[in-house]
């Protein structure tokens, strides 16, 4: 069994929240978006955005919600403007945040949550509206996933009894087997339940159960195929390649075709040079006998 690993890409994806809130009539001040990260990864920093339009009114105050609890206000009217309120999670980057801006560093698994931004307007409005999103933190697997259980040779008939493990991240990650570049059928599949270790890392397995049919060599080697997933962030997967244990023949319509392993074709291009070999030796039994005949026919003649 032979296992390659894909390169792991990373995608960027972010949560966009988009809001008006209103007391009465018309108002000027609103909530034009929030953005947030919909998943951040464990250590980094991370950028959130309130973006509003005052439209006329001044800005009395920025807030910033984890929950019910407040963490940052920016009041440009008082010095400092900015403030940070202690909260498990949450290291504001005083520096990188304003009343737009607020850049979070070091994320851990505490730092996830529901973040609101809230706005307020000076007189003669005093309006307040506010926006939210939703942010989850993931820990990456230290590894790809791994596949075992697996022969490196199969034969038709034969039943597959392969594992795929991702271990330790959060939350667990989403497997998916593939045969020859499908995706297994649900029958084909066996769930296990995830294990969480004692610091919260959850470590997921999905079994694959099949038995091999000529179709799975129609093309060659079998090729199975597990990728892990996570959050939209993490992707990553394990190959394994096995070998027909004997040449399989496929009968299509008038014409047939034979398909064997790589290490059949040092044992094919024996056959053809055995077979080369004998036709050699035919012809030249076949020479010899034809001298004999003649010579004896002119023995006779004399």
């Amino acid at each position: 069994m032979q296992l390659q690993r894909t390169a792991m890409e990373v995608f960027p994806l972010f949560h966009l929240f988009l809001v008006m809130s209103f007391t009465g009539g018309a108002l000027a001040l609103k909530i034009v978006q929030v953005k947030v990260p919909l998943a951040a990864l464990i250590g980094h920093s991370v950028q959130l955005e309130c973006i509003y339009s005052l439209d006329g009114d001044s800005l009395y105050a920025v807030k910033w919600y984890r929950g019910v609890d407040e963490f940052y206000r920016y009041v440009p009217a008082e010095e400092p403007r900015a403030t940070v309120f202690s909260l498990n999670g949450i290291e504001v980057d005083l520096d990188e945040s304003n009343a737009n801006r607020l850049v979070l560093r070091s994320i851990t698994a505490e730092t996830a949550g529901r973040f609101r931004c809230e706005v307020s307007a000076e007189a003669p409005s005093f309006e307040t509206v506010s926006g939210h999103a939703d942010m989850t933190v993931v820990q990456l697997p230290q590894r790809g996933p791994v596949i075992s259980g697996g022969k490196p040779r199969y034969s038709v008939g034969d039943q597959v009894d392969l594992n795929c493990t991702s271990m330790r991240s959060s939350p667990a990650t989403n497997l998916t087997w593939y045969i020859n570049g499908e995706p297994a059928e649900r029958h084909h599949l066996q769930v296990f339940p995830i294990v969480e270790d004692i610091d919260g890392l959850e470590t997921s397995m999905l079994g694959l159960h099949f038995t091999i049919k000529t179709r799975h060599f129609r093309k060659g080697d079998l090729k199975l195929k597990c990728t892990a997933t996570l959050a939209a962030l993490y992707w990553q997967s394990n190959e394994a390649s096995a070998e027909p244990d004997r040449p399989v023949h496929h009968q299509r319509s008038s014409s047939s075709e034979v398909y064997m392993d790589s290490n059949s074709r040092s044992t094919l291009a024996s056959a053809a040079f055995t077979v080369h070999f004998l036709g050699q030796l035919q012809r030249s039994t076949l020479l010899v006998s034809f001298t004999l005949v003649t010579l004896i026919y002119f023995v006779s003649l004399s």
